[in-house]
């Protein structure tokens, strides 16, 4: 057994006994570490806590079915990756469409058999850990070719910036980057601390900071919309920036900011997108792979792979990030202005 899925963590969300006896014995013996929860409080507690690569779930609980629990995790916990699995009594073609549409990863089938299961796992971990590696590349590449300015951060300390961003702010690239305390001052809002602190903690998933003023320059205000980006990068963040004048709403860029990149009357010239396209654009800028995009707007993954290829297909893209390119050069809608 290779030493990644030894660290392998696996949720059993299970009010059965004997179904979790049997299940945590077929995991311990190929090295998968296990924890238990029994009803959906206990479930989502163990999420945050432990932040499971799998969870495991029968088909009912004390409280809740398979997929409500599904939805619940899904709505209150910020680890939307993590893979899904219900365990169900009979094949039925309908209810597996049902909890593919919602978004389940996968199911087991009674009787249980180990090595079907093993093998099924063995899978199901390969898959995700080759699309992750896609993810990753795919933010990097968006992360270096955006116009717009972005951090990577990890508490109140600045990683690294793209390069946008250094000539957002006319930064010198070979002088070490401020903190952000040292480059944002959150005036006397108390709500503007407070959501800016609780997506700092990872307590929030996203959030928009508006209005923020730029230290030592009175001229200019930022927008900030922060994601939490773990899937990409453990316990990162990303921080997306656009300045504008203080008391206006036109974006700004260049070394002293004081040359507007556009007008509204530039901004008239558009791709013919609806709105769900926009969304989704505006999603799969900040590099949040399909399932979670589904999950934030309540939509089906397949649902969203259609959005995507039309929105290529209308772009004349031949794939999103060429898209994402083509549009953020020329529409502020994508971040809501």
């Amino acid at each position: 057994m290779n030493h990644l899925q030894q660290e392998k963590l696996i949720l059993l969300n299970m009010s059965d006994d004997e179904l979790f006896r049997q299940f945590s014995s077929i995991l311990k013996t190929h090295n998968y570490r296990v924890q238990r929860a029994v009803t959906i409080q206990a479930a989502i507690q163990k999420v945050i806590e432990y932040s499971p690569d799998l969870i495991i779930c029968s088909h009912n609980l004390m409280d809740y079915t398979a997929y409500q629990a599904y939805n619940l995790l899904r709505k209150t916990t910020l680890n939307c990756i993590t893979p899904y699995v219900v365990i169900v009594e009979n094949y039925d073609s309908e209810e597996i469409l049902m909890g593919l549409e919602l978004g389940i990863d996968n199911f087991i089938f009674k009787p249980l058999v180990e090595k079907r299961i093993v093998t099924k796992l063995k899978l199901l971990f390969e898959k995700i850990d080759r699309l992750k590696a896609i993810e990753r590349s795919t933010f990097e590449k968006l992360f270096v070719a955006s116009p717009i300015g972005m951090l990577i951060c990890e508490t109140g300390s600045i990683e690294r910036a793209n390069p946008a961003f250094y000539q957002l702010m006319g930064f010198d690239k070979s002088l070490s980057l401020p903190g952000l305390k040292e480059l944002f001052h959150f005036r006397e809002s108390h709500e503007q601390k407070k959501q800016f602190c609780m997506c700092l903690k990872g307590l929030t998933h996203d959030c928009t900071v508006s209005n923020v003023q730029l230290k030592g320059d009175k001229e200019h205000v930022a927008n900030l919309y922060i994601s939490n980006i773990s899937n990409f990068v453990v316990n990162r963040l990303l921080i997306q920036i656009e300045v504008q004048l203080n008391n206006a709403d036109l974006p700004c860029s260049g070394k002293n900011r004081n040359v507007l990149t556009e007008s509204k009357k530039e901004r008239t010239t558009d791709f013919v997108l609806t709105s769900r396209e926009y969304d989704i654009l505006r999603i799969s800028g900040k590099g949040t792979p399909i399932k979670l995009i589904a999950s934030e707007l309540g939509i089906s993954q397949r649902t969203v792979e259609k959005h995507r290829s039309n929105i290529m297909r209308k772009t004349n893209s031949m794939n999103i990030i060429e898209a994402i390119g083509k549009v953020y050069g020329i529409n502020q809608k994508l971040y809501g202005t």
